[in-house]
């Protein structure tokens, strides 16, 4: 590349730096879309605990391999995270989005088919995982492009699309199996992804707005002149450099040591939407469903809620995780203990509210750690995190619960790791309160200069 091409590349990323961003008109589009995307994907994904006992029966396996098929897929959804942002940079948020919807709808197509649980693994749990990551995790980066001073308002409505989804997709999902059998229930939820794609195309890439906007033909130039056809291998190269780029974790501490709170708190997230419907079908309880569901419920104002809370920069959004952390931890530690449908839907609509700060909060927490510019390279490397302790955790509790003959276990196991997902991130609010306290000490000494 010549000098003066690198100046031209310099001047466009500067002049993107000052670019403000719309946080609202077609971001609107982009938030319904977002919004319906996480409605469809999480519902399917959080009611696969109720379509899961019908597979382990179905297949005649224990429970630590059947809990193996919902690991594999959460855990590669969350691996992808490298994999989505590196596509979102290089080819954009709305091809990975569709490409991801497709493939995803398709292992629900042909899982149920296979001879063995063993093939639905790869098929629904790894390839699934990974398409699944594309669509769903490249949802929150075109967010970002598109909202600043709404970021939080406009991630919170996203979110409570998955809570909505929750309470929506739980009971179907139960009357789909009783009326139909797992495997078309299985195709039915394949036929609301395949939804995906469609609304994925509405995703117009914040370029199309930036260059409405400019107000000189040169850098609209300039811009065409970078858009020309890139050779394939350096496509490779950069795809592969955005994958493998982790200075991040060595350069900011509190990024650091939030990635590995996730880690922990993904390790057993997944755990309560598999044991909580076990739990209650064990006390008999014919309303288990319900469980999830209001989970689903609490979650919708919840997220938006906290989104609020951020934009209006009443509380920082560190310091809300880390006590949602603490309060889910406390209701899986007692969780064993309640043994009639009201006291457990109490916990788990405790459960919900902090699992939609967990949730919700990331985005907001993250852009204040690490910045925007640096958004998609930290949430893909917080995802990866994720993805790694997803695959192993509900496994780890099925073994738990399968050799100390008791599901007390996996309730402990989800606790524990919690509690110290918990204090990690309250040594990232604690870093926040002390870099504050310095910047203000700084300010009142160049003020009284």
């Amino acid at each position: 590349m010549s000098n003066e091409e690198n100046e031209e590349r310099k001047d466009i990323d500067m002049d993107k730096k000052k670019f403000i961003k719309p946080d609202g008109g077609y971001g609107w589009v982009i938030l319904f879309v977002a919004f319906s995307i996480s409605f469809i994907l999480d519902g399917c994904m959080y009611s696969f605990g109720i379509v899961l006992d019908e597979i382990k029966t179905h297949y005649n396996a224990t429970q630590e391999v059947a809990n193996l098929i919902p690991s594999l897929n959460t855990g590669f959804l969350f691996l992808s995270g490298p994999i989505s942002a590196a596509l979102a940079k290089q080819f954009g948020c709305r091809p990975v989005i569709v490409t991801g919807s497709l493939v995803f709808s398709l292992m629900y197509f042909i899982s149920p088919y296979f001879p063995s649980i063993y093939f639905m693994k790869f098929s629904f749990g790894i390839v699934g995982g990974i398409s699944f990551g594309c669509a769903y995790l490249t949802n929150f980066i075109i967010l970002v492009d598109y909202f600043d001073k709404r970021l939080g308002l406009a991630n919170g409505l996203t979110m409570s699309g998955s809570g909505l989804g929750n309470f929506a997709f739980a009971p179907m999902t139960e009357f789909l199996i009783g009326k139909f059998k797992w495997q078309s229930t299985m195709l039915i939820l394949g036929s609301a992804i395949f939804l995906c794609a469609f609304l994925g195309c509405l995703l117009r890439p914040i370029e199309y707005y930036y260059k409405k906007v400019r107000q000189t033909e040169d850098i609209d130039d300039a811009i065409d002149s970078n858009e020309e056809p890139k050779k394939a291998s350096f496509i490779v190269k950069n795809l592969f450099n955005e994958m493998t780029n982790f200075k991040i974790l060595k350069l900011n501490t509190s990024f650091l040591l939030i990635t590995l709170s996730n880690f922990l708190i993904f390790f057993v997230y997944f755990i309560p939407f598999i044991y909580i419907p076990i739990r209650a079908k064990a006390l008999k309880i014919a309303q288990f469903a319900w469980l999830i569901g209001i989970i689903g419920i609490v979650n919708i104002p919840m997220r938006i809620l906290f989104g609020i809370v951020c934009d209006r920069k009443i509380i920082k959004p560190i310091h809300m995780n880390s006590l949602c952390i603490f309060v889910a931890s406390g209701c899986m530690y007692t969780y064993f203990y309640l043994t009639t449908f009201y006291s457990q839907a109490v916990a788990t609509a405790l459960f919900g509210m902090a699992a939609a700060g967990i949730n919700s909060l990331t985005t907001p927490y993250l852009v204040d750690i690490v910045g925007s510019e640096a958004f998609a390279n930290a949430n893909g490397i917080l995802n990866m995190f994720r993805g790694l302790s997803c695959i192993f955790g509900p496994f780890i509790a099925g073994f738990l619960s399968e050799k100390l003959k008791s599901n007390l276990y996996a309730f402990v196991f989800c606790g524990t790791s919690l509690a110290l997902a918990g204090i990690l991130s309250t040594l990232v609010s604690m870093i926040t309160i002390k870099s504050k306290q310095k910047n203000k000490t700084k300010s009142l000494e160049l003020n009284s200069v």
